[in-house]
């Protein structure tokens, strides 16, 4: 993996020769009006040719091109999206998915096949934290060498310096070869010396998978800082968790394509569920009891409270998932039984969720995710992750499955997500997620006028509270 950063200070503009542009059919994120589209791709598409041995190649080139002897590849096929200023976006994506063919071609390490983008503003890339370094320069050396090769000012390197050298640790290390760091010093080296320029847009690749955890969270604090100062980003990460945390919007890649852009939460969710079994997601109607053998019993009381009821807020496009199981219903319910969306402080609500199973399903689980009204992530588990063991699923069955959560957060308007899943074998992978439902709602947690606050903060966690009395002479003593 290469890195080559772009100094253009004006609007960058890279077309095909033919200036064809393909559509994307995936949704796009909605944009705040104030802020200026600083990135815009449109149907940018990138091929590659496949040759099985070297003179292949040189076959075509004989006759022109009339021999053909390579396989086309689409690397990336027809994205198309805007940012605006001030925003990150993440790349989500399975390894060959085509988020570092898209990053290259965006900082002009690569000319699209097809398509064209936009940039308005510096821009550098952080394609790989080493990238660049010369191994016979200092530290010290690099940051003016590659300064210079930025087209920066003279005193530009000068001024910085100072800064990249704190933030870096690497001591008496910053003044000697680079060609005697370990690679975790390079990588200090290399994010410091891109971070510290400051960019009107910063383009990361993978960057908080290298170095030591405290540099990793170094790392996370300083985009944080840069993002609240208003610089522009994309990033590039296998890490869900620093997704959710850095990112405003992403988009999910899928063999080059892209399939879905919105909230950094859905698209993470969507992308676990892709790496699960690849069975296209297909709407099915319930079957009544008079429609399968299978089916030809009483409904239980449970059941019977849930069929036809409505899961509220639920839409087509925010469901997904392998399509070999269903969440049918759910009902919504407080400590008197009664239906309900609004709820007080410290108070529970019971969501009673009807699943069924198209095959076998040794072992599901069922799982509730809670949204705050800036979509961030307050709580989710599953029954998996409460040690509860659901029975094994067959084809066509049905189960009621309760979950009580206590609504000890913030008062305001919330949304939930509801899925039904089977974990994976070692406990440590990713689960197979049958079915996903995103964005309902919304819930309304409010707090009475006689209710006394019992905590400060956006949620209340187990908290608790002991003391103990030190006698005088004890005191006395110890102080001599």
């Amino acid at each position: 993996m290469s890195s080559h950063p772009s100094p253009n200070e004006s609007i960058a503009d890279q077309s095909t020769a033919n200036g064809a542009t393909l559509a994307s059919s995936a949704p796009t994120a909605t944009h705040e009006p104030d802020q200026p589209i600083v990135l815009e791709a449109h149907g940018l598409t990138k091929r590659f040719k496949i040759y099985k041995k070297p003179a292949d190649r040189l076959v075509e080139w004989a006759t022109l091109g009339r021999t053909q002897r390579h396989k086309p590849f689409v690397a990336v096929d027809g994205v198309s999206f805007s940012l605006k200023k001030g925003r990150c976006l993440g790349l989500v994506g399975a390894n060959g998915a085509g988020k570092s063919t898209l990053l290259k071609m965006l900082t002009g390490v690569l000319r699209p096949s097809n398509g064209s983008y936009h940039i308005r503003g510096r821009v550098l890339s952080l394609l790989e934290l080493s990238a660049g370094l010369d191994g016979e320069m200092t530290g010290r050396e690099n940051i003016r060498s590659m300064a210079t090769l930025l087209n920066f000012p003279r005193e530009f390197a000068a001024q910085r310096t100072p800064e990249i050298q704190a933030f870096s640790e690497l001591g008496e290390f910053f003044d000697r070869p680079v060609r005697q760091y370990s690679t975790g010093m390079r990588a200090r080296l290399g994010f410091s010396m891109y971070a510290c320029f400051r960019p009107d847009i910063f383009i990361v690749d993978e960057v908080l998978s290298v170095g030591d955890v405290f540099f990793r969270q170094k790392c996370a604090t300083r985009m944080r800082q840069l993002l609240e100062e208003g610089m522009t980003m994309m990033f590039v990460s296998h890490d869900a968790q620093a997704v959710l945390n850095l990112c405003d919007e992403a988009i999910l890649l899928q063999k080059g394509r892209m399939v879905f852009h919105g909230p950094p939460e859905e698209v993470m969710r969507r992308h676990h569920s892709s790496l699960s079994q690849p069975v296209k997601w297909t709407r099915k109607r319930p079957q009544n009891a008079a429609d399968s053998p299978a089916e030809a019993r009483s409904l239980s009381r449970e059941e019977s409270q849930l069929i036809g009821a409505d899961i509220i807020g639920a839409r087509h496009e925010h469901r997904h998932g392998t399509g070999e199981g269903r969440i049918i219903a759910c009902r919504i319910t407080d400590s008197q039984n009664r239906d309900t969306t609004t709820i007080a402080i410290d108070e529970k609500l019971t969501f009673h969720i009807l699943v069924e199973a198209d095959r076998a399903v040794e072992r599901p689980s069922v799982g509730l995710q809670l949204y705050d009204r800036l979509n961030n992530l307050v709580f989710a588990a599953a029954t998996a992750q409460l040690r509860h063991k659901l029975p094994p699923l067959s084809p066509g069955h049905r189960m009621v499955v309760s979950l009580t959560l206590s609504l000890s957060v913030k008062e305001g308007a919330y949304t939930f997500g509801l899925s039904l899943a089977e974990p994976g074998t070692d406990g440590s992978s990713q689960p197979t997620y049958l079915d996903c439902l995103d964005l309902l709602g919304p819930l309304e947690v409010s707090t009475p006028a006689d209710q006394k606050r019992t905590f400060f903060g956006i949620a209340r966690l187990p908290m608790s509270a002991h003391h103990a009395l030190i006698p005088n002479d004890q005191t006395a003593s110890a102080s001599q």
